[in-house]
């Protein structure tokens, strides 16, 4: 059944492409991408360590093994259930993470379990610009030691889960023994093919090149998401593989059509049945009703009421 919704998904979308007035649509949609990017540029996009920033929790400085910057944006003072769950999770398999929260609230309202809390190396929370990228930059630009990280995973909160304990410690021992220096877990291919930035991991080889330095320090916080998405998301791994890195997808994509290249927002439950140990929190949201994916979000180990 999936094959052939993805077969009527691509005629329709190959009928629709001749048609002018998609044409139209999409000039639009370029139109509007260009203003914006000259409008950001016009008010001198700031380097992402110039967001203002308190450090709840000190940083751990010289750490020599695995590391993970995780994002998370917070609408009120609680950090979401789901957060925290994923990042007791990266705890127990022995990775060391960096909680960074980008909010419009006070910095001070900002509430941290406190058993979380202690096992942090670092918490930061900071003025919400620059989405992910700026984040993990501003994070990356105060921390020292980055050539002598054994593996940096940077995460955000948009994916829940683990759903399935074994699931989670095969996707950790296939991120550990991956040859290729920089791992994500999905692709997609539109409009190139690229790793989707919800979870990159980038090994030791990586880290210390200066291509890598040099990008971190060049991310500036641009105002919208869609520019976040076109400078540095779906450029980020053709850079990288231009340095001569490898640049490689766990789950690779199921489906060759790059309008319809998305695994992780379409073909989601064959993801799951294929290992994938997350749901994007978009699927969920879309979805509400449907039997296997609250059977699933039931299921997961050390599960924490989502609100």
């Amino acid at each position: 059944m999936a094959s052939i919704t993805d077969a009527l998904r691509t005629w329709r979308r190959a009928i629709k492409a001749a048609l002018p007035y998609v044409r139209r649509r999409e000039y639009r949609i370029l139109q509007r991408n260009h203003a914006e990017l000259i409008e950001a540029l016009d008010r001198r996009a700031t380097p992402a360590a110039q967001a203002r920033i308190r450090v709840a929790k000190p940083l751990v400085q010289d750490m020599a093994r695995e590391l993970c910057l995780f994002v998370t944006f917070a609408e009120q003072p609680q950090i979401k259930p789901h957060v925290c769950e994923h990042i007791t999770h990266l705890l127990g398999a022995g990775i060391q993470v960096v909680l960074i929260v980008n909010t419009d609230l006070p910095a001070a309202s900002i509430e941290i379990d406190r058993q979380l809390h202690d096992r942090l190396s670092g918490v930061l929370v900071r003025e919400n610009i620059g989405f992910d990228f700026g984040a993990w930059a501003h994070a990356w630009a105060l921390l020292e030691g980055s050539r002598q990280w054994t593996r940096l995973y940077l995460v955000n909160d948009s994916i829940i889960g683990p759903l399935n304990s074994a699931h989670f410690a095969r996707l950790i021992e296939r991120v550990r023994n991956a040859r290729a220096e920089v791992v994500g877990l999905t692709e997609s291919l539109a409009p190139r093919r690229h790793l989707q930035s919800y979870f990159l991991v980038f090994n030791a080889a990586a880290l210390r090149s200066d291509a890598l330095q040099g990008l971190f320090r060049r991310i500036v916080n641009w105002p919208s998401k869609s520019q976040v998405i076109e400078v540095y998301e779906t450029r980020l791994t053709a850079l990288l593989e231009a340095e001569g890195m490898h640049c490689e997808a766990l789950f690779p994509s199921l489906w060759k059509d790059p309008a319809s290249s998305d695994d992780s927002s379409i073909r989601w439950a064959q993801l799951v049945a294929a290992g994938f140990p997350y749901l994007k929190t978009r699927v969920i949201a879309s979805h509400p009703a449907d039997a296997r994916i609250r059977a699933w979000l039931a299921a997961r180990p050390g599960r924490i009421a989502l609100r």
